[in-house]
């Protein structure tokens, strides 16, 4: 709600001006009933952007906070590494969360970090809580990693890969080498780069006159995890006219997909090919090296660590936006279809 005051959060709770200062500033004895009260009052009238101004000390702590969707991910592991170097150099601490994509999480979180009068804060985040992040960004200094903010009161940078070409570009060069019927393992549709690898996805695919709708036979939305790929996997295998190729949408679901096909026996790229988005660690000692478009958390994790820096120093910096375009890297997971081979997907 926009313009609330301390007066109509008073004027909810039933009680004085003086006492709702007291509870936001916690510097004096409330009773528990009434600091329920006064502190429902402000969830439910929003008042997040005051409550959060009052909180940042003016002094510096020297912490950044680093809120990410899934720190066993070795990818946001790998970009909290490439953080640290960044920020350690200027005399910074990072404190690392991770939500599990869950909204609540996120939230709690999001509040701990001001608690810590965190200095500045780099967010991979779940896509539900877009309002308190666009208001905590008038007060804090915030950078987003891979996935974006849908509100125009968002102040911060943002960095990413371009996901849009990525899929397509994955999806292309399937198209290249025979295949038509092309099945994907996606995240969520919530988050920008779920929705904007499908689109890549869909456009290339809608370029040989195949339309991906609901119907798509191919097709499993996840949410990005190492379960979500074996499950993806398990469903589109089970089809009876099964795809030649799956593209993974990121690289732990491709771990899960791999998984899948190892415990049942199914042989890639000969049974069934696959490429992945996003760079996959360790894959040079990999039986199976999925072919890949690059999404490199050590370049991006650098990139936010300069950039959060540069804003805490100058908070009056106009919004930055960084995408990195994605290399194709070749692997040995794709089976060439033959033309006498080639075929379409059928409805």
């Amino acid at each position: 709600m926009a313009g609330v005051t301390i007066r109509d959060i008073a004027k909810r709770a039933g009680v004085s001006i003086a006492t709702v200062s007291r509870v936001i500033n916690d510097n004096y004895y409330v009773s528990p009933d009434i600091k329920e009260r006064v502190l429902r009052a402000i969830e439910e009238l929003h008042y997040y952007p005051n409550s959060v101004a009052r909180s940042l000390k003016n002094d510096a702590t020297n912490t950044i906070g680093f809120l990410v969707s899934d720190i066993s991910n070795n990818y946001f592991t790998t970009m909290a590494k490439a953080v640290e170097d960044v920020i350690h150099n200027e005399g910074y601490n990072l404190i690392v969360c991770s939500t599990e994509d869950k909204k609540e999480r996120e939230l709690e979180y999001l509040k701990l970090l001001i608690s810590k009068k965190i200095d500045g804060l780099i967010l991979n985040t779940t896509g539900e809580n877009d309002d308190f992040i666009a208001s905590l960004s008038e007060h804090m200094p915030l950078v987003l990693v891979n996935r974006k903010v849908y509100s125009d009161k968002f102040k911060g940078d943002f960095i990413d890969s371009d996901n849009i070409q990525g899929a397509y570009n994955l999806v292309s060069y399937l198209l290249s080498l025979g295949h038509r019927k092309i099945g994907v393992i996606n995240g969520m549709l919530t988050v920008s780069t779920g929705k904007e690898r499908f689109k890549g996805f869909v456009k290339a695919m809608s370029e040989v006159g195949i339309e991906v709708n609901e119907d798509y036979p191919y097709r499993y939305d996840g949410d990005f995890t190492l379960e979500s790929g074996y499950q993806g996997a398990a469903k589109i295998m089970s089809a009876s006219d099964k795809p030649s190729v799956i593209v993974i949408m990121n690289n732990v679901m491709t771990m899960g997909a791999l998984k899948y096909f190892r415990s049942n026996g199914i042989d890639v790229p000969n049974d069934i090919s696959i490429v992945a988005y996003g760079n996959i660690d360790n894959i040079e000692l990999m039986y199976v090296q999925p072919t890949i478009v690059t999404l490199n958390a050590w370049v991006i994790g650098n990139k936010a660590g300069e950039m959060i820096l540069e804003r805490i120093k100058n908070k009056a910096v106009s919004n930055r936006e960084v995408i990195y375009v994605p290399q194709l890297i070749e692997g040995n997971s794709v089976k060439k279809i033959e033309s006498n081979q080639m075929y379409s997907v059928s409805h």
